[in-house]
């Protein structure tokens, strides 16, 4: 009888830890956590339809490396990687990108430096270009600069260009390039439902006036996303956290989910 109630004893141990790990774990990660469970946002909009840059992107794998901003991490990257995203400011007086995130970083290599590292490894993954500062001011000459370079390194059909500012993506639509919206930040798991009706009716009103491509947006945003463009190609970046029961779920159902065309990780 002790014997029994030893073992008894002994698996619900273990039964207690597993869930209170399982409970850390969703505690830690509770905006995947979040994502996982079905959500309606509202019911005062209905999904919309609405038309593309229908322009090809060649994506081989949906997992695509995160913020690839120097020659170094260029050089390190595996030779079969699918995709790489890059942070890109145009400077209109030297009418070139350089490549940075924040404006306190020091290093800013211009993009053929770290281009010429892309072409001297003959690596064939597509690249994403988080343009930060897209503009009136820089629209043209950064539209035919990127032009060149897509020439220049082989990289047709193997580009996106992705800015908060879809009326300046029109002129890289016209150009054949595909083009991702970067839409305004919210987490609409934080919002009231009247908020999040105007980030829907804002999205909506920018894609009927400047189709893009895509839309792009933190994790968070793409379950909202999914259900309000429908026909729209969602790009996301996300957290990838490689022992956590969570992020493996909602890696899984990101890979599973078609429309989410692809997923960016550090």
């Amino acid at each position: 009888m002790k014997k029994n109630s030893f073992i008894l004893n002994k698996y619900t141990l273990s039964l207690l830890i597993l869930l209170l790990c399982l409970a850390a774990d969703i505690i830690l990660h509770k905006g995947m956590s979040r994502v996982l469970i079905p959500k309606s946002f509202t019911d005062n909009r209905s999904p919309q339809y609405l038309k593309l840059c229908d322009n090809p992107l060649i994506i081989s794998k949906k997992k695509w490396i995160k913020a690839v901003n120097t020659v170094q991490k260029m050089d390190q990257i595996a030779a079969d990687a699918a995709g790489l995203e890059m942070d890109v400011y145009f400077d209109t007086v030297k009418n070139l990108l350089q490549v940075y995130h924040d404006s306190t970083e020091t290093t800013r290599p211009f993009i053929e430096d770290i281009l010429n590292v892309y072409a001297t490894r003959k690596l064939t993954a597509s690249i994403w270009l988080d343009f930060k500062n897209l503009s009136i001011a820089n629209e043209k000459k950064s539209g035919a600069y990127i032009s060149f370079l897509r020439q220049r390194y082989q990289l047709q059909n193997k580009v996106i260009v992705e800015s908060s500012s879809p009326q300046y993506l029109h002129s890289f639509c016209d150009s054949g390039f595909f083009t991702s919206y970067y839409t305004p930040f919210f987490n609409p798991y934080l919002h009231t439902e009247k908020e999040i009706v105007q980030a829907i009716d804002t999205i909506a009103l920018n894609l009927k006036m400047y189709p893009a491509s895509a839309l792009s947006g933190y994790y968070f945003q793409y379950p909202l996303l999914k259900k309000f463009f429908p026909n729209y190609p969602i790009l996301i970046w996300a957290e990838n956290d490689r022992y956590s029961f969570v992020s493996n779920i909602f890696k899984r159902t990101l890979d599973n989910d078609q429309q989410v065309k692809i997923v960016l990780y550090h």
